[in-house]
């Protein structure tokens, strides 16, 4: 009898489990709906416009204040974030051709031509904060780096055992290669932590090897910020953090 008790009560515990699983599963359902990427768009295309992109101060200037420990002080412009809508465009050979190509973002929306040929523009069901061209993995060969919002964390590529994907918009960093004419993935990441603001690359601490420096924010306090450093292991980036004038460690 006590046996039959001990089933019976694990068999409701289950139940219950499975229940508040289901309804989590439905209101996550709901909220992702309300949370797609053109009602994002919409919000956007009502932020004020900003030509080109300057919040971070001088190279030489960055690396100065990284030494003497002021991190929010890389910043240029403050006032200026949270977003804004980007219009941007950079002239750049980035495949080494010999040949200029244009990078142009306007609309959340980043065009690249070849020759006044557009040879590749970012999906519309992205949103492209901003971007910049630097070699952010440290292989020799500068990149087009961008800051994305997008529906879903793990895009086409998703993990096995996920069985249904988060469509909630969330900030990817992205990072692409112009190869013989065409614009291919180098790497992308899953949902971030915190949306960037902006980003940019250099050799903060003078090792050879360049440096990601991002302005983080918050997907619930918009004009929370703070500088941090990244570097490529590889497969990914490290964040670096200060543990003394002019040192960085993991």
């Amino acid at each position: 009898m006590r046996s039959s008790l001990l089933i019976f009560c694990a068999l409701l515990m289950m139940g219950l489990l499975f229940g508040f699983s289901f309804i989590t599963q439905q209101i996550g359902k709901v909220i992702g709906a309300e949370q797609n990427i053109t009602s994002f768009k919409e919000k956007r295309m009502k932020l004020p416009v900003k030509k080109e992109s300057n919040c971070f101060k001088s190279s030489e200037d960055i690396k100065l204040l990284w030494k003497r420990g002021f991190a929010l002080e890389m910043i240029s412009d403050q006032e200026s974030l949270p977003p804004y809508r980007l219009v941007k465009t950079e002239y750049f050979d980035l495949d080494g051709n010999g040949v200029t190509d244009e990078f142009a973002l306007r609309d959340g929306i980043i065009t690249v031509k070849a020759d006044s040929h557009i040879i590749w523009q970012s999906p519309n069901n992205w949103w492209v904060d901003d971007f910049f061209l630097e070699d952010t993995n440290n292989d020799g060969t500068s990149e087009l780096n961008l800051l994305v919002w997008k529906e879903g964390s793990f895009g086409s590529q998703k993990p096995f055992w996920i069985e249904e994907e988060i469509t909630e918009v969330k900030n990817h960093f992205f990072i692409f290669k112009l190869e013989q004419g065409d614009i291919k993935p180098v790497w992308q990441s899953s949902n971030l932590d915190h949306p960037n603001y902006c980003a940019t690359s250099i050799d903060i601490n003078s090792d050879g090897k360049n440096e990601l420096i991002t302005i983080e924010g918050s997907y619930t306090e918009p004009y929370k910020q703070e500088v941090t450093i990244w570097e490529w292991n590889g497969w990914g980036f490290s964040r670096l953090i200060q543990k003394g004038a002019g040192s960085l460690f993991r």
